[in-house]
């Protein structure tokens, strides 16, 4: 996608999500990860659970297994971060840190800087998956691997950190970004998903991305017309620097 701004835009976040999530560890996410996906899609997916537990305490290159259409599927689960990667040399996000610092301060809406040009971030969450999977062959483990990146976390202290807005997702950038080195890659298949929103993007090497799922799209296309109308049809002409 091109021609959207990268200026910082304030987050505001005034609902806290409840005391559970909020202090949902990540192993507890990467499984949650995967259930979100299944009721999103519809998918089939029985028996969550994760690999240590399947494989014993050895790295496999496989953080998730569930069952599906009756065979064992396992998944390489990340988070993205908005901020990952911007400072040379550091690993980790800081607005992660920021953020539930925060949250852990206090239950009231507070605001946070963010960067709606979702592309460095995610390439970088994407490219260092891809190099960690290369290290491990799972086909004698599960019948496929899939990539899921969580986004847009409806987690208490997470929500800002991690978002991705939706309006500046394309199927064409994904696609350009990351269907070359998916596709040279040992994941079968990889999911983007926007928990905030219940957007889910999938890829394969046959179809590459595509919206796999989006039940708000007519809601939120309303409010984009709603907002169009009051913002250019019902102010004054003059407001507008019209004659």
């Amino acid at each position: 996608m091109t021609g959207y701004s990268i200026a910082g835009t304030v987050l505001r976040f005034e609902r806290p999500i409840s005391a559970q999530e909020h202090a949902m560890p990540d192993d507890k996410v990467e499984l949650w990860g995967i259930q979100h996906l299944a009721q999103l899609t519809g998918m089939g997916v029985a028996n969550i659970r994760g690999a240590k537990s399947e494989f014993g305490p050895g790295e496999t290159g496989i953080d998730v297994v569930f069952d599906l259409a009756g065979r064992r599927f396992g998944a390489q689960h990340t988070v993205f971060h908005f901020d990952e990667g911007q400072v040379p040399g550091k690993r980790g996000s800081s607005a992660r840190a920021t953020e539930e610092a925060v949250a852990r301060a206090t239950q009231r809406p507070f605001g946070m800087w963010g960067n709606p040009d979702y592309r460095p971030s995610l390439a970088r969450r994407t490219n260092e998956k891809i190099t960690l999977a290369s290290r491990y062959d799972t086909r004698a483990l599960v019948a496929e691997t899939w990539l899921i990146v969580s986004a847009s976390l409806n987690r208490w202290g997470a929500a800002a950190s991690t978002i991705i807005m939706p309006h500046v997702l394309s199927v064409e950038d994904l696609n350009s970004l990351f269907h070359s080195g998916l596709s040279s890659s040992s994941f079968d298949q990889a999911f983007l998903i926007l928990h905030l929103n219940s957007i889910v993007y999938g890829w394969n090497r046959a179809a590459g991305w595509r919206l796999v799922a989006d039940p708000d799209a007519e809601a939120r296309e309303q409010h984009h017309k709603q907002m169009a109308d009051l913002i250019f049809n019902r102010i004054p002409r003059f407001h507008r620097g019209m004659v």
